[in-house]
């Protein structure tokens, strides 16, 4: 039996964000700002719920924070009983976040089997990515899956402001989340690495690649856009406006998807 369960990543402040939006409604980071009138992590949140294959999910949010994230959970998530939700204190590093969700994670037992870890300020699941990410969560050949995108601009190493060579971008994808994980191989690396404080990853796929751990690949959506800065949160509430009207608009055979 394959036991999923998710993992939020909320623990940053947001700061440049902060610095550069003047169109904040509050002085709360970024992933507790209202989007279409709910908080941009609930989006995600909501739409882990609406998946109905997780046993529970562990939100990371700042210390000073919790409670506003725990009372937006409670006023703005739609069937919060559905699977168990818990916030807990973020760590200094993302991967310092991400060790403690996943410590959070094994309190349950038995311990999960594969989880997937999310950045809170990614907001929109659409239906075509959910169905990837089912598919890769039990789908075990790999270890770890992330979902990437194809580079469309052209790519230039540059050198004390001087070009040194095209990149082939056929070669090069970003990288999104929600990533998937093997929960004991990802669990091992981050114990690994807990007090080596020189290592900083920036994404947690990384971390299985410094140690040679093959990592799937599995199409991402160019909709799956992280707000980090101003100009991201109007194309977000654009995105997530056109898929309400979609799903509104849906004939009632058809399978929608809730964000």
């Amino acid at each position: 039996m394959v036991t999923v369960d998710a993992i939020l990543l909320g623990g940053g402040l947001g700061t440049r964000f902060a610095e550069t939006s003047q169109k904040v409604q509050s002085e709360l980071p970024k992933q507790f700002q209202l989007m279409g009138n709910t908080p941009v992590f609930v989006h995600c949140l909501q739409s882990f719920l609406d998946m109905k294959i997780f046993r529970q999910v562990v939100v990371t949010s700042p210390s000073p924070y919790i409670k506003n994230a725990e009372e937006q959970i409670l006023k703005y998530v739609k069937n919060p009983d559905r699977v168990k939700i818990r916030v807990i204190a973020g760590g200094e590093r993302r991967q310092d976040s991400s060790r403690l969700a996943l410590e959070a994670l094994e309190e349950s037992q038995p311990g999960p089997t594969r989880v997937l870890i999310h950045d809170a300020c990614r907001p929109y699941i659409s239906e075509e990515l959910a169905h990837q990410i089912k598919s890769c969560l039990y789908d075990r050949a790999y270890g770890a899956w992330v979902p990437v995108i194809p580079v469309v601009d052209t790519l230039k190493k540059v050198k004390d402001q001087q070009v040194i060579e095209t990149v082939d971008r056929s070669l090069v994808h970003r990288v999104q989340t929600p990533q998937i994980f093997e929960y004991t191989l990802i669990k091992s690396l981050m114990d690994r690495i807990k007090d080596l404080k020189e290592l900083n990853f920036t994404d947690d796929a990384s971390l299985c690649e410094y140690y040679g751990i093959p990592v799937g690949v599995f199409q991402g959506d160019v909709k799956n856009i992280k707000l980090t800065y101003d100009f991201e949160l109007e194309t977000l509430q654009g995105v997530l406006a056109e898929a309400k009207r979609a799903k509104t608009c849906a004939p009632e055979s058809a399978t929608t998807f809730t964000v």
